[in-house]
C-alpha cells in the first residue's frame, strides 16, 4: 500500500460526464485526478445526439470546432405514425446557433473529449479500478486497484461520474429511486443501402416502433422497439438476422441493413438519485439520474451536469464561495433531471399506445404538427435552451422585479447575442465568457460622467475583492465613450442585442455565470447596491 494521495477534486470515471469534468477543471487549472477503470476511451457508439445547448457549453470550453467538424447536422425528423405519409418536425427554430441535432457516435465524443484535455496538460488514470469510497467530514476517501497495487487517495470533493452501476453511490448507499420500464429495445449501427436520408425518420404503428438516424459517413443507428418480442427473457447479443427480424415485423415496407457495427438489446428505468449531493461527495450524469433514450437526452444531461457543478467548486476552493454555495448544484440540475425522467416515461407510454388510442395518438399528433408553434416548442424543449434554471429560491433571490417582462433575469440562459467590440470589430457574447469566465456588463447608453465614474469605482471595488475573477465591460448604444482610463474595455449594442432582446437599460447591470447563465440582471443605477447583488450571489 502506497502513501495517500491528495487532491482537491477527484473524478471517478471518464465517460462523456467525467471527460467534461476533467476538462472544465483543468481549464482553470485546478488540482484534480479521474480514475477511470477502462485501458481507453469507448470504442461502441452508444449514445449520438448533441443538442443545442451541449453545443454552446462545448463551445464555452473552446471544443466545439472539433465537434461540428465530425459531427451529422441532423435537421430534423420525419414522423410516420401510422401512415406513408410523414410529420416533419423541424429543428430551425431552435433559438441557437446551433438548430440542428448533431449526430455523433459517444466514442468519438469521449475521444474528441479526451485529445482536447490531452491538449489542455489535463490526462485520465486509467485501468484503476476502485474498489472502496469512503465519505468523511474532512473529504472523500478512496481506493483503487491499478495493476494489482492498492492506491488510496483523498480529496476536498469527489465527483461521481462512474454511470447508472455507480461503484460511489453504492458504497455511499445512496438510494436510486425509480423503476424499470419493463421494455426491450434493439440497436444496430449498420448500412441501409436503399434509404437515402438527411432526417432522422421514426416509424411507429401498433407492431412497434424504429427510428433511422443518419451517420456523417452515410450508414444509420438502427433502433426499435418489437411488440412481439416483449416480455421475453432478457440478452444483450443482438444478430443481424434479429434485427431484420424486427425491421420485417415493424415497418410495412421494410429495408435491408447490413455490414453491422455494433448490435445490442437494452432495456430502459427511470432512476434519480434524491439529492446530487452527499457531503463532500456530488452525482453527476448517469451516476445521478438514467431514463430511457427518446429524446436524445441522457449523455447531454451528463455533460450539462459537468459544466454546472465545477465552476462553483472553483470559486469554493478559490475561497470566494463558501462550502453551502455548491448546493445550487442539486437545486440546479435535479428539477431539470427529474423532468427529462417524467417527460421520457410519458414520451415512451405514448409510442406504447396500440388500436384506437394508437389512431387516436397518430391523428392528434399528425395535426398537432401542422401548427408552427408546435414545432417551434418542440425543437426547442429537445434541444434544452429553455433548462433553465430561474425557479431556484437562490435566484428568484436575485431576481429584479423592476425589470421588464421580456428582459433576461437570474438563472436563464443567454442566447449568444452580437456585439460590437471596441468599436472596432463583430464580436459575441459566447467568446467573451469563453475567455474571462465571470462577465458583468454596465449599459451606460451614453456619454454619462457620473456612471462612467461609478462603473470605474464598481470594476476597482470588484476586482480587489475577487482578484479579478470578473471582467466589467462598459456597454453603449453608440458613438465615442470617453473616459478618463483605459481599463474597462466599452461595447457599442448597434445590434440592439442587449438592450431589446434582454432587456439591458442605461444604468442596469448584467452579471452573467461561466455556463452562460445569468448570476443577476440589476436595474438599479446605484453600484453599491450591485455590488452587494456580487456579494449574495457567491453568498
Amino acid at each position: 500500500m502506497t502513501s495517500v494521495i491528495e487532491t482537491d477534486v477527484l473524478i471517478i470515471g471518464a465517460g462523456p460526464a467525467g471527460l467534461m469534468a476533467a476538462n472544465e477543471l483543468q481549464k482553470r487549472d485546478m488540482d484534480f485526478i479521474c480514475l477511470e477503470q477502462r485501458s481507453g476511451p469507448s470504442e461502441l457508439s452508444k449514445a449520438l445526439g448533441i443538442q443545442a445547448r451541449t453545443l454552446e457549453i462545448f463551445e464555452l470550453l473552446g471544443v466545439h470546432q472539433e465537434f461540428l467538424k465530425k459531427g451529422y447536422p441532423g435537421p430534423g425528423s420525419k414522423l410516420h405514425l401510422g401512415g406513408e405519409n410523414p410529420s416533419v418536425v423541424e429543428l430551425y427554430h431552435i433559438n441557437s446557433q446551433y438548430p440542428y441535432l448533431l449526430i455523433i457516435p459517444q466514442s468519438e465524443t469521449e475521444s474528441i473529449l479526451e485529445d482536447h484535455l490531452s491538449s489542455l496538460g489535463g490526462s485520465v488514470n486509467r485501468e484503476h479500478e476502485v474498489v472502496e469510497v469512503i465519505e468523511a467530514d474532512e473529504g472523500a476517501y478512496v481506493t483503487a486497484k491499478h495493476n494489482g497495487e492498492l492506491k488510496r487517495y483523498v480529496a476536498k470533493y469527489l465527483l461521481a461520474c462512474d454511470g447508472a452501476h455507480s461503484k460511489v453511490r453504492q458504497d455511499l448507499n445512496v438510494p436510486f429511486e425509480g423503476e424499470d420500464e419493463g421494455y426491450t429495445f434493439f440497436l444496430g449501427d449498420v448500412d441501409v443501402p436503399a434509404l437515402n436520408e438527411i432526417y432522422i425518420n421514426m416509424h411507429l404503428n401498433d407492431r412497434g416502433v424504429v427510428a433511422f438516424f443518419p451517420y456523417k459517413d452515410g450508414s444509420y443507428r438502427v433502433v426499435g422497439m418489437n411488440r412481439a418480442k416483449q416480455g421475453l427473457p432478457h440478452k444483450d447479443e443482438l444478430s443481424l438476422e434479429d434485427l431484420q427480424e424486427s425491421l420485417n415485423t415493424v415497418l410495412s415496407d421494410p429495408y435491408q441493413v447490413e455490414n453491422p457495427k455494433w448490435l445490442s438489446y437494452f432495456g430502459t428505468a427511470h432512476r434519480q438519485v434524491p439529492n446530487y449531493r452527499k457531503g463532500h461527495v456530488f452525482f453527476v450524469g448517469d451516476a445521478a439520474h438514467i431514463h430511457n433514450p427518446i429524446g436524445g437526452q441522457g449523455m447531454n444531461l451528463g455533460l450539462q451536469d459537468a459544466a454546472n457543478i465545477v465552476w462553483k467548486l472553483d470559486v469554493v476552493l478559490k475561497g470566494y464561495a463558501k462550502d453551502s454555495f455548491l448546493d445550487s448544484y442539486h437545486h440546479e440540475r435535479a428539477p431539470i433531471g427529474l423532468d427529462v425522467l417524467k417527460e421520457t416515461s410519458r414520451m415512451l407510454k405514448i409510442i406504447d399506445l396500440q388500436g384506437a388510442q394508437g389512431k387516436i395518438r397518430n391523428w392528434t399528433g399528425k395535426a398537432a404538427l401542422t401548427q408552427d408553434w408546435v414545432q417551434k416548442k418542440i425543437a426547442n424543449h429537445l434541444s434544452n435552451i429553455y433548462n433553465e434554471y430561474e425557479e431556484t429560491s437562490k435566484n428568484k433571490a436575485l431576481q429584479d422585479s423592476s425589470l421588464s417582462k421580456e428582459a433576461i433575469r437570474a438563472g436563464e440562459r443567454v442566447p449568444d447575442h452580437l456585439l460590437f467590440f471596441d468599436g472596432s470589430t463583430d464580436k459575441s457574447v459566447y467568446p467573451l465568457i469563453r475567455t474571462y469566465g465571470y462577465v458583468c456588463f454596465i449599459y451606460i447608453d451614453a456619454q454619462d460622467e457620473s456612471l462612467i465614474d461609478e462603473a470605474y469605482d464598481f470594476s476597482k471595488k470588484v476586482y480587489e475583492m475577487y482578484d479579478g475573477l470578473i471582467k466589467v465591460f462598459l456597454v453603449a448604444k453608440g458613438g465615442t465613450v470617453r473616459t478618463n482610463g483605459d481599463e474597462l474595455p466599452v461595447i457599442y449594442d448597434v445590434h440592439r442585442h442587449l438592450g431589446n432582446k434582454l432587456g439591458m437599460k442605461k444604468g442596469h447591470t448584467l452579471f452573467i455565470r461561466p455556463d452562460g447563465h445569468v448570476a443577476f440582471h440589476d436595474s438599479s443605477s446605484d453600484l453599491e447596491k450591485t455590488l452587494e447583488k456580487v456579494r449574495q450571489f457567491f453568498s
